[in-house]
């Protein structure tokens, strides 16, 4: 069957839907990272208000994220293979965006420890129940596609986290506080929470234009159970434990690259914040964005080709080509080598992962797709971000003498990471293929 004979099969009127669901879960997913990533930009002040160490911080951008957003992903992921899709979504959207507002009030740590773990709360019902809603929409060869555009949210949201929250940084600490209508003088990092959290009205309304698509066959009203969904991952381990891994570890050090790049020009060169984060923004906007397209599409092609392990494959092929930039970025000695390197490692790595996601749901049966990207999004997020932004500082402590220059503890993860990413998925290649098939075949 062609590409234009399984467009037709699937139904144009669906893949319109379709095209339209993703625009606004697109929108959902930017909105989503701006909220969780704004604290990056804002490390330093939040530090000296509250009397914080590097590691309290780094704990505040992962570990308290990623609890419930790793754990309650699972329950939500089972309701989404069970009950409406949107409503689900609708309601995430307003709960992080409140919890996101509540971070600026906070007057403690664990005050904001526990507003945080609420945005990760709100943001678990997004992607699980995205990913379900786009593998009913689109054909498998078009996947990978629909994903790498979906994921276009974490490189534009985060780019626009810099742009707009590097901005507001260095437009109020030249003020010394943001006067907001009925609140009044707030500190620098406790306004901009405030500002992110507003658009998430208008997304929620948003949520309610898209139309759900029909479940695809073999999906029944009360779903797969949730011992029949860990037997599938149990009876095809070798295929998962490669898609696990080589997400993980490359999640590790994306989310570290997230955290601590921002500080790492601030500290190393002086910059101020709006300094910073205009190019690294800027850097996430345009070439993040790029590679992940370019990922996707890729993927596609050798999807489209008869190359049954063609996400896994091209995940893979990505994890190789982040070594050497991973490695030497952080430790140059100018701005601008540093920059250039980054920009080199951010269109690599950022393609990775839409091919992830559609290798997951490609290798999982209709009727757990939900829970499917639950569970992976548990093990992505719980090791990935958690460890991704604390291990940065605990390198530090434990190899650099804890001096606050991270640059060396940056080039460590890159290294270590990415080439044990790229080993894990080879070693999965002919497993994957072989799921593929088996779950194509029903």
């Amino acid at each position: 069957m062609g590409r234009g004979d399984e467009v037709l099969s699937h139904g144009r009127a669906t893949l319109r839907q379709g095209h339209v669901a993703l625009g606004i879960f697109l929108v959902a997913y930017i909105l989503s990272f701006v909220d969780r990533q704004i604290l990056s930009l804002m490390v330093e002040p939040i530090k000296q208000d509250l009397a914080l160490s590097d590691l309290q911080v780094g704990l505040l951008q992962g570990l308290a994220f990623a609890l419930l957003y790793a754990v309650v992903g699972i329950p939500i992921g089972m309701l989404a293979d069970r009950i409406s899709r949107r409503r689900i979504i609708a309601v995430g959207v307003l709960f992080w965006s409140a919890c996101t507002a509540l971070c600026g009030f906070a007057g403690s740590y664990a005050h904001l420890f526990v507003a945080r773990m609420g945005v990760g709360l709100g943001e678990a019902s997004l992607s699980p129940s995205a990913h379900s809603w786009l593998s009913d929409a689109y054909p498998p060869a078009q996947l990978s596609r629909a994903m790498a555009i979906y994921n276009l949210g974490i490189t534009i949201g985060g780019g626009l986290a810099l742009l707009v929250g590097g901005a507001v940084v260095d437009m109020v600490a030249a003020q010394g506080a943001l006067v907001l209508p009925g609140i009044g003088p707030m500190p620098t990092w406790r306004a901009a929470f405030l500002l992110v959290a507003l658009p998430g009205l208008l997304v929620t309304a948003l949520v309610f234009v898209a139309r759900e698509p029909a479940r695809r066959a073999g999906w029944v009203k009360a779903g797969m159970p949730f011992r029949a969904a860990l037997s599938h991952l149990r009876a095809h381990w070798r295929t998962f434990a490669a898609i696990y891994a080589n997400s993980t570890l490359l999640g590790t050090m994306g989310y570290g690259l997230s955290a601590w790049y921002p500080t790492l020009l601030i500290r190393t060169f002086d910059m101020t914040p709006g300094q910073a984060s205009l190019r690294l923004g800027l850097i996430y906007l345009l070439l993040g964005s790029l590679g992940s397209l370019a990922g996707g599409f890729a993927a596609e092609r050798l999807s489209l080709k008869g190359v049954r392990d063609a996400n896994l494959r091209m995940a893979m092929i990505l994890a190789f080509l982040c070594v050497i930039p991973a490695t030497l970025a952080p430790v140059m000695p100018s701005s601008t080598l540093l920059l250039l390197l980054f920009s080199v490692l951010t269109f690599c790595f950022n393609g990775y992962f839409g091919c992830s996601l559609a290798a997951i749901q490609l290798a999982t049966p209709p009727s757990m797709r939900a829970t499917g990207a639950a569970l992976f999004l548990l093990a992505n997020s719980l090791v990935g971000l958690s460890l991704g932004t604390a291990i940065v500082p605990l390198i530090d402590n434990a190899l650099f003498d804890g001096n606050g220059q991270i640059g060396p503890s940056l080039a460590t993860v890159g290294l270590c990471a990415s080439l044990i990413a790229a080993l894990a998925a080879w070693s999965g290649l002919r497993s994957y293929a072989a799921t593929n098939e088996a779950v194509a075949r029903g």
